[in-house]
């Protein structure tokens, strides 16, 4: 771990942003991947599913898992298929449904999903999908949590409930709107009205498509979370939701995202208290191998006009720069670190590596669990709303440096047990801060 952030902090030190250079490099890194398709849904069967798509991954677990043994009882993994090929496949896990396990099964029904047209015109029949497919669908999650925050001297104990919905509504195979709303309850001193109680109608609201050529948009008020979090993260319940329009494109080894508009709810910047800006942003994403990615984001913000900035910059805006990856070391464990660094002066620069022992797959596999221990120094000029906050995990991680210890449990199929421990620095007032968190989330 402490090679990797040494690393990450090399490529980011030096003296001086060196912004026009970032900025360039990222622009021509980005545009010099149009060419390369999505993987998006195709209508004509025998088009080749690109390389790189999850299915490729999912049916190779279930060929290593015997389940299925491919076309013509083969299955090569580097070898591209057509959807009409895969679809061959799937029907044949279809047929074994019954010997696989939940976690197989999860992957099976998924394959059916992305494969449905394909599968009907072989003569597959899929009743059983008939609910998943309609045109609104809902899921979403209900928590309650229990927080026990200690900076210095002060502690404080928190009991709240959280409800997150979202509705997806589809317009055709290519295109949906979605919309989320939200309620939060403090179940320990939360009068009604506070701003501990809200309900938030529209937290999210917006239409995706891929109905233009080679290029996925989003446009409207929706979540952004680009490269690792560290700067812009839109998990927390009380988080930063983008308002403009974000394409992704590029194909299944290099990919990118831009995004333009405005960003709301931000925090951060010790310096300065501010709500609302013209945020931009350019990520691009390298698969360097099956179990290794990197991610590069590029992200600019200017305070709009009375929104009580008192931004005190080389400018009046901010610039960061944010690098990481991600990576599989074998069955059982996986590793992540990041970094980043902004044009602001002092405490401007964040790092993020976790350590992870199995997965918790709440969605598919009842009893399994994981383990994970992770640093953070994440000070408040490092990042706009970000710095891994999440609704899972709380705004514990922002202006934080040290430990944190933590393990997931699935008991049940959609249920899940979290509880963590940070132990480690308010960096602002070099106070000792000590979290604890005790979460159970249902899921639909």
């Amino acid at each position: 771990m402490d090679t990797s952030l040494f690393l990450l902090k090399k490529i980011l030190g030096g003296h001086g942003m060196k912004k026009s250079l970032v900025v360039l490099a990222i622009i021509v890194f980005t545009f010099s991947l149009c060419g390369t398709a999505l993987a998006a849904a195709i209508s004509n069967p025998f088009v080749d599913v690109p390389k790189g798509h999850w299915s490729y991954g999912a049916v190779k677990k279930l060929v290593d898992d015997g389940i299925v043994d491919g076309v013509d009882g083969k299955f090569y993994g580097d070898k591209t298929l057509s959807r009409y090929e895969m679809s061959v496949i799937v029907a044949k896990a279809l047929a074994k449904e019954d010997k696989a396990n939940a976690e197989e099964k999860a992957l099976i029904e998924k394959l059916a999903a992305e494969y449905r047209n394909e599968l009907e015109s072989i003569g597959v029949r899929l009743n059983a999908m008939e609910a998943k497919t309609e045109k609104v669908q809902y899921y979403g999650y209900l928590g309650f949590r229990y927080n026990d925050v200690k900076v210095g001297s002060a502690d404080t104990t928190v009991w709240a409930a959280h409800f997150d919905g979202n509705i997806s509504f589809k317009v055709d195979d290519k295109t949906k709107i979605g919309y989320e709303f939200a309620s939060h309850r403090d179940l320990t001193s939360g009068a009604a009205g506070s701003s501990s109680n809200y309900d938030y109608n529209g937290m999210q609201l917006y239409v995706n498509t891929t109905g233009i050529d080679k290029i996925n948009l989003t446009a409207g008020r929706f979540n952004l979370n680009p490269a690792y979090d560290m700067v812009v993260s839109s998990n927390d319940y009380q988080g930063a939701p983008v308002r403009g329009a974000k394409i992704d494109f590029g194909g299944n080894v290099v990919g990118a995202s831009l995004f333009a508009g405005k960003i709301d709810g931000t925090y951060g910047l010790a310096s300065t208290t501010f709500n609302y800006g013209n945020y931009y942003m350019a990520e691009a994403d390298y698969k360097v191998s099956r179990d290794t990615t990197v991610k590069a984001a590029y992200h600019y913000f200017k305070p709009e006009k009375g929104s009580y900035s008192t931004l005190s910059t080389n400018g009046d805006s901010v610039n960061f720069v944010e690098l990481g990856f991600d990576t599989k070391l074998n069955k059982d464990f996986s590793f992540q670190a990041a970094a980043d660094k902004s044009s602001t002066d002092g405490n401007n620069k964040g790092y993020f590596a976790q350590l992870m022992y199995k997965q918790s797959m709440f969605w598919a596999v009842p009893h399994s669990y994981d383990v994970f221990v992770a640093y953070h120094d994440t000070p408040a000029n490092s990042t706009i709303n970000g710095g891994l906050v999440s609704d899972f995990y709380g705004g514990v991680g922002y202006d934080f440096k040290g430990m944190a210890f933590g393990a997931h449990y699935t008991p049940v199929r959609m249920q899940q047990l979290t509880m963590f421990c940070y132990k480690g620095k308010d960096i602002t007032s070099n106070a000792d801060k000590t979290v604890y968190r005790a979460q159970y989330d249902f899921f639909f």
